[in-house]
């Protein structure tokens, strides 16, 4: 928490929280039946990009004075991650582990203002409850990711090994509904339906693309250019998504009890390093994702310090100024941060198919 004071300090003498401004300012434009996705150069720079709902989920930090706003959303995005953390279902040791762990990438989430940790904190409270068994929490927590974020639901496949599956379909379908119609206190239906349309246009418009992920740090590594790009990214794209139905097809033929969370380990990072939106501050997801999984995966000692120290280096480390700058600019430029991601995500796909590499893998 004192890392986060002392990163809201520097944001307010900086004037730099153009996020929370922008998160701010939707609120305003919503009520006021203003357009959510186009620029308002005067406010902000960058476009709205969250779910039509969004705006009312932010409000409590909207009608706030600005400057008391900004604190109070970092004061609770930070204790919303931290918080979710000390409810994973591990040893006390290990998740003040993976909270060292997360330290800096979680700071320098922070200090964009950015949705992310909240977003994390939610896609593990989603599986936390499915195996609790308190459905409607579960499907709470999933729709919560959804309305930030569209992936952020995507956790909720989850579901298919646990128990009780109808309950959180209809828990679900109650949650999406009511969320989806929140607009609807402030807004008419027609204008409610053309937030929609417009949000639609803007995610699949060329307009957010950020690439920060693997695709991105391929296409600069490879040296692809624009003819060939479009055709890599179709290719790369089917094998991921191949990838993950053979991680949801192992998890049916051989449940285990650790899977459904192996499978949220890998959805958390697979959701970030093939989402060409991905930027810097996304990374707080997959490394939570890499974090847990190392340690809930049945990896031998050494592979684990390996795994968990590149990603530390290379992710949360290597674009900050405690690099070298000659190091620094590259890993920015290439954009390595989904390296070592991908490397974590290829020993879950070993480690849910059941592959028995001795070196690697506890018996």
């Amino acid at each position: 928490m004192l890392i986060t004071i002392i990163l809201y300090v520097q944001a307010i003498l900086t004037e730099r929280y153009n996020n929370f401004v922008i998160f701010r300012a939707s609120f305003y434009h919503l009520i006021h039946g203003m357009p959510l996705y186009q620029l308002y150069p005067a406010e902000y720079y960058d476009y709205f990009l969250y779910h039509p709902s969004f705006p009312i989920l932010f409000a409590p930090f909207a009608i706030l004075p600005k400057e008391i706003g900004l604190l109070c959303w970092l004061l609770a995005s930070t204790a919303l991650f931290l918080y979710t953390l000390r409810k994973l279902p591990l040893e006390v040791s290990v998740k003040s582990s993976i909270s060292w762990f997360l330290l800096i990438e979680l700071s320098n989430a922070i200090q964009s203002e950015q949705t992310n940790p909240a977003v994390a904190a939610f896609m593990l409270l989603t599986v936390i409850h499915l195996q609790r068994g308190q459905s409607f929490r579960a499907a709470l927590f999933a729709s919560l990711g959804f309305f930030i974020k569209g992936y952020g639901a995507i956790v909720a496949l989850a579901f298919l090994f646990f128990p009780r599956k109808g309950a959180f379909i209809g828990w679900s379908l109650f949650c999406g509904i009511i969320g989806s119609a929140l607009p609807l206190l402030f807004i008419s239906p027609a204008q409610l339906l053309q937030h929609y349309t417009d949000w639609g246009q803007l995610l699949t418009s060329s307009t957010i693309k950020e690439d920060g992920s693997l695709l991105g740090m391929l296409h600069v590594m490879l040296g692809l250019g624009p003819a060939l790009i479009a055709g890599f990214d179709k290719m790369m794209l089917c094998l991921a998504v191949i990838g993950l139905l053979y991680a949801l097809i192992c998890g049916y033929l051989k449940p285990t009890p650790v899977y459904p969370w192996l499978l949220t380990t890998y959805l958390l990072i697979w959701v970030v390093i093939f989402n060409q939106s991905t930027e810097a501050p996304t990374y707080i997801i997959a490394m939570t994702g890499v974090g847990i999984g190392c340690y809930m995966m049945p990896l031998q000692q050494r592979w684990r310090n390996i795994l968990l120290w590149s990603a530390f280096i290379i992710v949360s480390l290597s674009p900050t100024d405690l690099i070298p700058r000659c190091i620094n600019q590259y890993a920015i430029a290439w954009h390595v941060k989904a390296l070592p991601c991908a490397v974590v995500l290829l020993f879950l796909q070993a480690a849910i198919g059941g592959l028995k590499i001795s070196t690697v893998f506890k018996k």
